[in-house]
């Protein structure tokens, strides 16, 4: 049993096809993001309304000195000359208003 060749070909091409599947159905790792590659976008406090240049992440972010959630990604209005509270960062960069700070 052990010299039949059939039986060693089956379990050889059943292994193959294991690792084979195995990989397609079993995504790898995401590439790692570099510190460098995630755009600065400007956040607005939605009490003091002071505003940050920080990286992009989601939104509401944690205020670097009273530690509450309360900065928002910010848009700037031409009327008034000054940063206001905007929608969240998936919105704005559907409608194009999200810019990289410069």
């Amino acid at each position: 049993m052990l010299k039949d060749a059939r039986l060693w070909t089956a379990v050889v091409a059943l292994a193959v096809g294991v690792v084979l599947i195995g990989r397609a159905a079993i995504p790898g790792r995401p590439p790692t993001v570099a510190a460098q590659s995630v755009p600065e976008i400007r956040y607005v406090c939605r009490e003091s309304g002071e505003v940050f240049t920080l990286p992009m992440a989601g939104s509401p972010l944690a205020h670097p000195k009273t530690g509450r959630t309360t900065l928002v990604p910010a848009r700037y209005d031409e009327k008034r000359k000054r940063w206001l509270p905007g929608p969240p960062v998936e919105i704005m960069h559907r409608k194009g208003l999200l810019k990289p700070a410069s």
